[in-house]
């Protein structure tokens, strides 16, 4: 497992109080709590593994939005791959999709959620 930075601890601390009784953390919630943090692709799953650990389950927004942005982003990876050789950070991506950083992250993480 990948210890996670103190500012990520902070994070992941603050998302379980909050979850509350229902022991859910929404990928909403994640994402606006990553914000403008420069989080790489491991570090997220690190997260969510955390977050797992302490017995919450992270939840995916229903809207068909977030599916259409994480096809966006997939196709964009593939190509900057392709190119590169390597994954892009989240700041290659947002310059080539029409999606923000914030959005490019939430994308990620959704499609954290979607492979468990």
């Amino acid at each position: 497992m990948t210890t996670l930075r103190p500012e990520l601890n902070r994070i992941v601390d603050e998302l379980a109080a909050a979850s509350g009784t229902t022991h859910e953390v929404a990928l909403d919630a994640l994402g606006e709590a990553i914000g403008t943090l420069a989080v790489s692709y491991v570090e997220i799953d690190a997260m969510i593994d955390a977050l797992e650990a302490k017995g919450l389950r992270v939840t995916a927004a229903s809207d068909r939005r977030g599916e259409a942005d994480l096809r966006t982003l997939l196709m964009a990876i593939k190509a900057f791959s392709a190119e590169f050789g390597r994954r892009p950070s989240v700041a290659e991506l947002s310059e080539r999709v029409p999606l923000s950083s914030e959005q490019v992250k939430h994308a990620l993480v959704m499609a954290r959620v979607m492979q468990r």
